[in-house]
């Protein structure tokens, strides 16, 4: 039950995140999507979170036990990505709001993640 509270906390948090990425303009420190204009990036970059929460939803429901540990592996995969390009001129996300996002993703992601596989080392393994 737990892996489950902290996989929608991880999932909330990732929404906020993306909030927040359409307001400061994410999509500028993104190969091809940096060429866009505002306007077409802003619709661009908030269209394209439609299949991929249709995705997550769909995945949840049917591939729980599969989604959780690639979601966490993905969302500490962002914040090395984060830390790569903090310095990109482009990047607008070195505010505090934005970095607290992003680092209570990544804390969760490690901590999901211990507990994801000590949950398969006790109940899984147990057996072989």
């Amino acid at each position: 039950m737990l892996i489950k509270v902290l996989f929608w906390i991880n999932i909330s948090l990732f929404i906020l995140h993306e909030m927040d990425a359409v307001k400061t303009r994410e999509w500028k420190m993104m190969i091809f999507m940096n060429r866009l204009s505002d306007d077409s990036g802003h619709i661009i970059f908030t269209a394209l979170h439609f299949p991929l929460f249709i995705l997550i939803f769909f995945l949840m429901k049917y591939y729980f036990e599969y989604l959780v540990p690639v979601v966490a592996a993905l969302f500490i995969l962002h914040q090395i990505l984060h830390i790569i390009f903090r310095k990109h001129t482009e990047n607008r996300m070195n505010n505090t709001f934005s970095r607290v996002i992003i680092l209570m993703m990544f804390l969760n992601s490690c901590v999901t993640l211990l507990l994801y596989f000590d949950f398969l080392k006790n109940h899984i393994f147990y057996f072989l």
